[in-house]
């Protein structure tokens, strides 16, 4: 699986500045993985897309005003393909390597303009190079089924030694439900893990909604500590705990627009679903009618 950072989930931390050398740009490039955003697998499909908008030879003033994000995101990734394919190096004065530089300030200047906000994506959250992904843990932090096993395989086996050195505070509990734990992210894209344990779902008189919502937001709080921008979380409690999921939907975006609103990190949330229900949901939850 390819690892890439969804538009959706870019900050400025993310981007390199006017003064990073050029493999800084490049491998920037490479994390955006603009063949996944254009339908198709190979060079080919990316081709015709950037053709047929007239984007091959460079663009002009008119096409970077009206270029949104996404659409500067797959130039920037075609350009450095071209880079890599015409055997561009460093060192060198390359002029694909200054039209790189420029489109990276375009989509930093983009990325500025926007304020902290929620976003919704599909697909493997162990594949994303955000500051933190979220796992939705036991309170054994010893792994498990679901996105809690996929984490640990993609993490590798430091994970777990990570997770057995983080303090009991009762017998066999090392994060009790409703609050979270950091560990490095190891062999994962994202550099930390941040580890939260929702509700079993009981019927919904049991404070299930409480203890969600603590959940998410003892995961943004930890993330506030470490000032960490970006942070993708799954859906907490949906899968064999049984939360309903347009109900965990709606905790989830309130309880994270309600924090970014009042703290400076993290600046973005990636909402990660792993199948159309889930996907829906959220998008209802946020109040979208489409995909990005």
């Amino acid at each position: 699986m390819p690892r890439t950072i969804p538009t959706e989930a870019l900050t400025v931390s993310r981007i390199p500045d006017a003064e990073a050398d050029d493999i800084a740009f490049i491998r920037f490039a490479q994390t955006l993985n603009g063949y996944t955003e254009v339908g198709g697998e190979d060079a080919s499909a990316l081709g015709t897309y950037l053709k047929e908008r007239g984007l091959l030879e460079g663009l002009d003033a008119e096409q970077e005003a009206e270029l949104g994000l996404r659409d500067l995101r797959i130039v920037l990734f075609a350009r450095q393909r071209a880079h890599y394919h015409q055997g561009g190096g460093w060192g060198d004065h390359d002029p694909l390597m200054d039209e790189m530089r420029m489109l990276t300030g375009l989509i930093r200047a983009r990325v500025e303009q926007r304020g902290p906000g929620v976003a919704v994506w599909r697909g493997d959250i162990t594949t994303l190079g955000v500051d933190a992904i979220v796992n939705a843990a036991n309170e054994r932090m010893l792994g498990g089924g679901g996105v809690d096993g996929a984490i640990h395989r993609a993490a590798g086996p430091d994970l777990l030694g990570a997770c057995k050195a983080v303090s009991e505070v009762a017998p066999g509990v090392r994060c009790p439900v409703g609050e979270a734990r950091i560990t490095p992210g190891f062999k994962l894209p994202a550099r930390h893990i941040i580890h939260t344990v929702g509700p079993v779902w009981h019927g919904g008189d049991q404070g299930e909604a409480a203890l969600l919502a603590s959940a998410y937001r003892s995961a943004l709080w930890v993330a506030a500590a470490h000032e960490l921008d970006s942070l993708a979380f799954p859906s907490i409690s949906t899968g064999a705990y049984g939360y309903p999921v347009d109900h965990a939907a709606e905790i989830a975006v309130a309880t994270i627009r309600a924090f970014l609103a009042g703290h400076q990190h993290p600046h973005r949330a990636l909402l990660v679903a792993f199948g159309e229900e889930n996907e829906q949901a959220l998008r209802r939850a946020l109040g979208e009618a489409a995909e990005f």
